[in-house]
């Protein structure tokens, strides 16, 4: 192996130990819906995924990690291994019906690597957001006995991260199946405070446990088209809770007896259909979350089965390029979310169009995708609120033939 191997290698282990060693993805969100249960659930699609609306479980790993279905790793080159780790940047306009509110934030998305262990398995790991809270609201309420007002602050902050080990076995030619094996942890802190009476109240939960997501593709050729199918199925799981309630007052910080919070991830599952032909690609997904029957223990919230439906498409540059090394793909597609949130009998909705680009590199860092996303959610009806965004996503790849064997060093 050369030095410059050697020196990527460590610089990937020294950024595993220092995720490992911090807290992963601290707070990738600021939605005020995220003050529900588990908060904002963050989408599995990574790369280039994201710049087609997260369509991606019929799609094979190929120039990208598709952790969305773990029998697509299958796909992965022999000698190719694939390092990922992505950023993003949000631009977001709250609106009521009597006033607007913006907000920008960034942060660590993603890492995984894949890579392939023989001819017939493959495997991916690495550290992905299961949802994500971020809230800061300002409220005012009345003194006891009185007419006077005071103002009274509400916050919150932490989510769910997941650390994934996937493996795809390909059983027959075209056929693959896979398991991503994740273990689910991370806190749900919910805080109150004023100024005025001098006090800070914390609710913490801090919530764990392993969950499995099992996936297939299947793929054919007919009449120089390649049609991939891809499924994928989630169990539902009950999370392993602990909880602290302290509060703090000028007087000193006391600890109140502990809560008892119940959480849950839904049963899952997803189907999806893709076409391909040379460096042409274009695919759908549906997905369905029984969430309907998880309840949160207030009158004003209800759930329901939520689905998300998505397509997207990818294409190559033309020209002198075309089907070499220096060519750019571009993508786009679009993505139609139900949430699982029926809020005093509204239902939260999640829709947005996405474009990006793959840029290829030379060097340690192979390629750059670039995905921009514009979107709605929530709304302003019955004193609700309405985020307007914009996501820069952009996606590092790190490729290199790490498993050639090499005749002269």
């Amino acid at each position: 192996m050369t030095m410059f191997r050697q020196g990527k290698t460590y610089i990937l282990i020294s950024v595993f130990l220092l995720l490992l060693s911090e807290n992963i993805f601290p707070q990738t969100t600021s939605t005020p819906y995220s003050i529900f249960g588990l908060g904002f659930l963050e989408s599995t699609s990574i790369g280039p995924n994201k710049a087609m609306g997260g369509t991606g479980i019929a799609f094979l790993s190929e120039k990208s990690i598709n952790m969305t279905n773990p029998a697509s790793y299958s796909g992965l080159d022999s000698l190719l291994s694939i390092f990922e780790i992505a950023v993003f940047g949000k631009y977001t306009l709250f609106s009521t019906k009597n006033e607007n509110q913006s907000l920008v934030n960034a942060n660590l998305k993603y890492m995984a690597m894949g890579f392939r262990i023989t001819p017939w398995l493959a495997t991916s790991f690495g550290f992905v957001p299961y949802s994500s809270i971020g809230y800061h609201i300002n409220t005012e309420a009345p003194v006891e006995g009185t007419n006077v007002n005071y103002l009274k602050s509400f916050s919150g902050e932490g989510g769910v991260n997941q650390v994934y080990l996937g493996g795809s076995v390909k059983v027959y030619k075209n056929l693959s199946l896979g398991v991503n094996a994740a273990y689910l942890f991370g806190d749900v802190t919910h805080s109150e405070s004023s100024n005025v009476f001098n006090y800070s109240l914390r609710d913490v939960t801090y919530v764990s446990n392993f969950n499995l997501n099992y996936g297939l593709n299947y793929h054919f050729n007919l009449k120089k088209w390649e049609y991939l199918l891809g499924f994928t199925y989630n169990s539902s799981k009950k999370l392993n809770t602990s909880n602290e309630t302290t509060i703090e007052t000028g007087t000193g910080t006391e600890v109140l007896k502990s809560r008892i919070h119940k959480y849950e991830i839904p049963q899952n599952f997803g189907v999806g259909l893709a076409v391909r032909k040379d460096f042409f690609m274009a695919g759908i997904d549906f997905e369905r979350s029984n969430w309907n029957g998880i309840n949160f223990n207030n009158p004003l919230i209800k759930t329901r089965n939520s689905n998300r439906y998505s397509f997207g498409v990818e294409f190559p540059s033309q020209g002198i390029s075309k089907g070499t090394t220096k060519m750019f793909f571009f993508r786009f597609g679009a993505e139609y979310r139900e949430s699982y949130l029926i809020i005093d009998n509204i239902p939260i909705s999640y829709k947005a169009v996405t474009f990006g680009t793959g840029i290829p590199l030379k060097g340690a860092l192979s390629a750059i995708n670039v995905s921009l996303e514009l979107g709605q959610n929530g709304t302003i009806k019955k004193d609700l609120f309405r985020e307007t965004f914009c996501t820069l996503h952009l996606d590092m790849s790190l490729r290199d033939l790490w498993f050639r064997k090499r005749r002269y060093e």
